[in-house]
């Protein structure tokens, strides 16, 4: 009776460890790279300076970790800061903080900032092979803010299909 009941226990840990050791222990994600980081900066410059907008651009990584930034000559300091925390924004929720900025007027949720994240429109997360592998976000440029972001990655990406 022992002997059939120690063999179902060594049989039912050695089932777990088996499962255990076949899940994955790490995530492959896209990131977008400095180098398109660089080239979307400099598409969203051209469009304002075409348009004839001052703005800030930054685009961060998946973390929100800055990867490249501009200020044009004329923008102001908060063109740059909010540059820089609509793109964290945006990389932290995975959407448009234009759509967070209508959750949060019309109360829909409060959340994005409650803790802390800046929903005003000019954030576009980057979307790549379907995941999101970071961020824009465009300072100053009023209602053209989001166009100048959608440029710059529409210029280094590809249109969205």
């Amino acid at each position: 009776m022992r002997a059939p009941l120690i063999a179902a226990f060594a049989l039912t840990i050695s089932a777990v460890t088996h499962d255990a050791s076949a899940q994955s222990i790490s995530v492959n994600r896209a990131e977008i790279s400095s180098d398109a980081a660089r080239k979307m900066v400099e598409a969203c410059i051209a469009y304002a300076q075409r348009n004839n907008l001052l703005v800030g651009a930054a685009v961060v990584g998946i973390d929100g970790v800055l990867i490249d930034f501009h200020l044009m000559q004329g923008a102001t300091a908060t063109n740059s800061e909010t540059a820089i925390l609509k793109a964290k924004t945006a990389a932290h929720w995975r959407r448009p903080t234009r759509e967070l900025e209508q959750w949060v007027q019309t109360g829909s949720n409060g959340a994005p900032e409650w803790i802390g994240d800046f929903p005003r429109a000019g954030g576009v997360p980057i979307v790549v092979d379907g995941m999101v592998a970071g961020a824009i976000g465009i300072g100053g440029g009023g209602e053209k803010g989001d166009d100048c972001a959608q440029h710059a990655i529409d210029t280094v990406i590809g249109k969205r299909r």
